[in-house]
């Protein structure tokens, strides 16, 4: 269907057509999808419960500070990524020196401790998702009727920041994010961080990351079907 659009846009992209607003439109599809599908599934978690005391994970300092740091590492270089993507003209290296990253990197650890700050950080990764996407998707659409704007002679001169890139390395920013969140909830599930005891985790705690890695493994099949046949 969007193809379709996209055949009968191009045959009058110098004017103005209900087809062309079909398929401005059509391209915001895949990103609510994937947002409405994270806020509605892969949100808050909830995992079964064992009392068992031989049915505990061990080295449980080694899981907790490895998943916190490496999901705030991808949090703030996210937020890196679609910031050089918006502004390529300004070089973050610049004021953004090895101090300031720790001091960034401890207080997303320390909002990631927090149940309601978790959240709240998990919804401006997903609006940091839609804006990357609102801005490559007007950008392209504005560049198949041929009008020259700031993005595109900025952005679109350098190939790292391919509008087909832009949406394969975005998507695979959330879909790596997620599967640490998902293991982060399940660190802090409950009372976990304050017994200090993590039940080992059943089978059926383990389906929402097949769902996560199905789900957007077709997302990214989508873009990359999408880059070859556009």
């Amino acid at each position: 269907m969007q193809d379709q659009w996209l055949n009968l846009f191009l045959l009058n992209k110098f004017e103005f057509s209900y087809y062309s607003i079909l398929y401005f439109l059509s391209g915001f599809l895949f990103p609510i999808v994937v947002i409405n599908n994270s806020l509605s599934n892969f949100f808050e978690y909830k995992f079964s419960s064992n009392n068992y005391e031989n049915n505990k994970l061990r080295f449980i300092g080694y899981l907790f500070t490895f998943t916190l740091l490496i999901l705030s590492l991808l949090i703030i270089r996210y937020f890196i990524f679609s910031i050089n993507y918006i502004i390529p003209q300004i070089d973050l290296n610049i004021y953004f020196d090895i101090k300031l990253k720790i001091f960034f990197l401890l207080v997303v650890m320390i909002l990631l401790l927090i149940n309601k700050t978790k959240r709240f950080i998990k919804r401006l990764i997903l609006l940091n998702f839609f804006i990357i996407f609102l801005i490559n998707w007007s950008t392209y659409f504005l560049n198949l009727q041929g009008k020259e704007i700031f993005v595109n002679k900025y952005i679109f001169d350098n190939n790292y920041y391919d509008f087909y890139n832009i949406n394969i390395l975005s998507t695979s920013f959330l879909f790596i994010i997620e599967i640490f969140y998902f293991l982060w909830s399940f660190i802090t599930y409950q009372k976990n961080l304050s017994d200090w005891s993590i039940n080992f985790p059943k089978r059926v705690d383990l389906i929402p990351v097949s769902k996560i890695t199905i789900f957007y493994l077709g997302v990214l099949i989508y873009y990359l079907i999408f880059k070859r046949v556009s």
